[in-house]
């Protein structure tokens, strides 16, 4: 038998091979890579890079010499560092362009592999070229931050993710091999990128035991890919991975049930059983419902009928049936249709009034042990029993005053003390709240704030409104059906000298680098702030995030995803590689953050403040009007953006001023701000699209030729100037649809439409937009703009992940001033009574910048 040859331990030869393979292959659905000495052709979706990780463009002819300084990163692309001079309207259409490319040193990766960069919707970087110096980055004013969405959901016609089955790690600082090492001694050893230890290379990365076979160590997943899953062996396992395992908690006061609120959630949960994740046949779930006593279900295998026990001593509270509660969704599949189709008229009739929501999360934690799970609570009546007792505090007359923050501050620390023990035996909230009714989400909503979890919040729910049914039903069967990571830690590591000093999420902190995730929401987004302890000697550094966890069908995996961004002294650099849209999602984090724990004001002052900085550092460093007055306003186009970003969340329902803005709707909002990813966290929910219906181009709402995509039209600007009294618009802000009708609409497109034949037919209000296509692909006769509105309508909501099932508001030109003033907060570019207008914001900041004033 044959010696296995291997690298790096004594008595075996060294490694022989090839220091890198001549051509890595071109595999659908990811962009070709620029390499020194490699063809690479056009590419759409990454703008023009000169270096590997981003296709390259069409570009004039140059020299040899030229193009090599130019793949260095020496030679600056002109459209990249283009100055743009703040005023007019803005390009709104720039939030849909990529960020700005990372140029790499030639070599920077140890393969010419087309997938080494981290995609920018996995993590994305404030800076996209790093300061050497704190000095440098101080200079500059902007952020520097990541925001790391490290369970991404891969979405229709994306590459998967590929997956490792062997774990090689740097024996310090235990960060993961990945394409960035570098291979020392002749291959026989590994130069960990983050913190420089040469590491023996295993025997297995050339040579198969098993197979007794030569194995090309350039081909392996981890050497070629920027995102990258391992499947994790016994030794991160510290007990068998666990099941999905859900607790109802359903609240069947009078509050809910006047609502019809039983009956709905228990047919929406009875439609998505099949939806739950439960590959393997393992998942379980539990149902207590709650009034002034608390309600049990035990539902044995053998059985298809529920026994329901009713307990109303709360002093002391058991499980009456410790053994039969927790249901195997397989087994006890008839008796849990049984209940879920009868909750409704179990409780028709209730009349109770109170709420035992503590006594039940304390029953639920004895129910699970230490098994964990998630536990979803459904409320819409406050709680009312227990040591988390709430007591509703008066909110009108403290709306708009400097005593509002008060509001958004949980009244006691109960329910975030017990989200952190339940972190600690893995298990999560999600709050889903319902009605108009006081709850004190400020309060309650730390259970899911401080688990990882997640809240939702249906305002005007009620049964008998059909549109806002269907809202909940297709929200909540999207959250139900989504694969969550289990028992997650979420750890980010960092070349030296650089340091994470803040967090901005849910999650729990339990150590300084570490998230503790008893349950991982796919999509949800982490914001971390970086920064520079020393100066950076190297060239480039890195930054790595390692998500382990369980998934839904009971394997141990971890996700690895490494981000390389160049270093440079220059300070226009810095500048022109910065990405606005990440910046704009790290300061509405930070600044809904500091409404919680400071003041409302105090947010909004720094979110302003922190602007006003960086225009004034460019203006001051990188323009010849540094120091005296000037009337034009210049900034990089990569930041052209982030005044009317900024503007856009003063004005946002999160951060919006006046009081209008009930503390219950705000901090629905605040949870959604820190969740969500940097891309739709900016668009469309802080600033919304909007389109025109009256002049579609032929081709919208029709797939494109060649990607199959849903065409879009051309945005319009977010300002009440562009809406014409005879045109229909369309504003879609990801959670709610406004449909503008000017008071002369035409009447054949809201007859193409609608299918009505008079437009003051057309209600104000809620609706639902008929399907007029009788069930085909293509348009019924006369109905083109309604199958045009529909895939747009859908296109739209895909982008957004699916996350919202938006409600659609008639808004007429003439019509309900309520509806109007709705419609008009989200056109960020007119003035309102919270903030002035775009144009009146660039003019305040250009005579705070000319004085100096900030």
């Amino acid at each position: 038998m044959p010696p296995a040859p291997a690298a790096g331990m004594q008595g075996y030869p060294p490694y022989s091979g090839p220091t890198a393979p001549a051509q890595m292959p071109q595999q659908p659905g990811y962009a070709p890579q620029s390499q020194p000495g490699y063809p690479q052709p056009a590419q759409q979706g990454y703008p023009q890079q000169a270096q590997q990780g981003y296709p390259q463009q069409a570009q004039p002819a140059m020299g040899d010499v030229t193009q090599q300084f130019s793949q260095m990163g020496l030679g600056p692309n002109p459209q990249e560092y283009q100055v743009a001079v703040l005023g007019g309207r803005p390009q709104l259409s720039m939030l849909d362009e990529e960020p700005p490319s990372i140029k790499l040193p030639p070599n920077a990766q140890c393969v010419p592999s087309p997938y080494v960069i981290c995609p920018p919707s996995h993590k994305r970087s404030t800076l996209n070229a790093v300061p050497k110096t704190d000095k440098l980055l101080k200079k500059t004013k902007l952020p520097f931050g990541l925001i790391i969405t490290p369970f991404k959901t891969q979405e229709p016609g994306e590459e998967q993710i590929p997956t490792a089955p062997e774990i090689v790690r740097c024996r310090r600082c235990r960060a993961y091999i990945n394409p960035f090492v570098q291979f020392v001694e002749g291959g026989r050893r590994w130069k960990c990128n983050l913190c420089g230890l040469n590491n023996d290379v295993p025997l297995y990365f050339d040579y198969d035991s098993a197979t007794q076979t030569q194995k090309d160590r350039w081909k392996r997943p981890d050497l070629n890919h920027g995102v990258i899953e391992f499947i994790a062996p016994a030794e991160y396992m510290v007990r068998p991975p666990m099941p999905p395992v859900y607790v109802f908690i359903i609240d069947v006061s009078y509050a809910s049930v006047q609502l019809g609120m039983p009956e709905v959630v228990g047919q929406t949960i009875l439609s998505a059983l099949d939806s739950i994740p439960n590959v393997d046949g393992r998942s379980k779930v539990a149902f207590i419902a709650i009034d002034s006593a608390l309600h049990f279900f035990q539902i044995r295998p053998d059985t298809t009928e529920p026994h329901q026990f009713v307990i109303s001593d709360l002093e002391d509270v058991f499980l009456p049936s410790p053994k039969d509660l927790l249901l195997n969704l397989n087994e006890c599949r008839a008796g849990i249709e049984t209940l879920l189709s009868r909750l409704g008229s179990m409780f028709k009739d209730n009349h109770s009034v109170g709420n035992t929501l503590c006594p039940a999360i304390h029953s639920a934690r004895k129910l699970l042990g230490n098994l964990g799970g998630k536990i979803i609570v459904m409320l819409a009546s406050p709680p009312t029993f227990g040591e988390g007792k709430i007591e509703i505090r008066p909110e009108g007359k403290d709306l708009g005053t400097a005593r509002e923050s008060e509001l958004l501050r949980p009244q006691n620390t109960w329910y975030k003390n017990l989200a952190a023990d339940c972190s600690r035996v893995q298990i999560a909230f999600d709050t889903i709240f319902f009605g108009q009714q006081p709850m004190d989400i400020a309060t309650v909503s730390g259970l899911a704030r401080h688990t990882g979890g997640s809240q939702l919040y249906y305002p005007s729910f009620m049964a008998s409104r059909e549109p806002e049914v269907q809202r909940f039903k297709a929200e909540f069967t999207h959250h139900l059906s989504a694969n969550i990571g289990l028992e997650a830690v979420l750890r980010i590591r960092a070349s030296k000298s650089l340091r994470m000093t803040s967090y901005y999420g849910n999650f729990f902190l339990r150590s300084l680098d570490l998230l503790a995730l008893p349950n991982v929401t796919p999509n949800h987004s982490y914001a971390v702030e970086v920064e520079i302890d020393e100066t950076l000697t190297a060239p480039v550094v890195y930054f790595q995030t390692a998500l382990l966890h369980t998934t839904s069908y009971g394997e141990r995996r971890i996700r690895v995803s490494t981000l390389a961004l160049p270093t440079t002294d220059n300070i226009h650099t810095v500048f022109h590689k910065a990405d606005q849209v990440a910046i704009a999602s790290l300061m509405a984090k930070k600044a809904v953050d500091r409404a919680i724990v400071a003041k409302l004001e105090d947010a909004r002052e720094a979110l302003q403040h922190k602007t006003l900085e960086i225009i004034g550092a460019y203006k001051t460093e990188c323009t010849r009007s540094s120091s005296g007055a000037t009337t034009q306003l210049q900034i990089p186009r990569s930041l052209q953006l982030l005044p009317f970003l900024t503007l856009a969340s003063l004005k946002h329902t999160s951060l919006r001023s006046g009081n209008n803005v009930f503390p219950v709707v705000r901090m629905t909002a605040i949870d959604f701000v820190l969740t969500l990813p940097a891309e739709q966290g900016v668009q469309p929910y802080t600033v919304p699209r909007m389109i025109s219906l009256h002049d579609l181009p032929a081709e919208a709402g029709h797939p494109d030729k060649e990607t199959g995509q849903i065409v879009l039209p051309p945005l319009l600007g977010l300002s009440a100037e562009v809406l014409s009294p005879q045109g229909i618009y369309l504003l879609h802000d990801g959670h709610d649809m406004f449909l503008w009708l000017g008071r002369d609409a035409s009447a054949s497109v809201c007859h193409s439409l609608f299918n009505v034949q008079d437009v003051r037919t057309i209600p104000s209000g809620v609706i639902t937009i008929p399907d007029l296509s009788n069930g085909s692909d293509t348009a019924a006769p006369g109905f083109e703009v309604n199958f045009q509105v529909k895939n747009i309508i859908g296109r739209l909501n895909g982008l957004c992940g699916n996350l919202w099932s938006p409600v659609v508001y008639v808004c007429k030109e003439d019509g309900e001033a309520l509806l109007r003033l709705m419609l008009a907060q989200r056109l960020v570019e007119d003035m309102d009574t919270s903030a002035p207008s775009y144009q009146q914001f660039l003019n305040q900041l250009r005579d705070k910048i000319n004085r100096g004033n900030f």
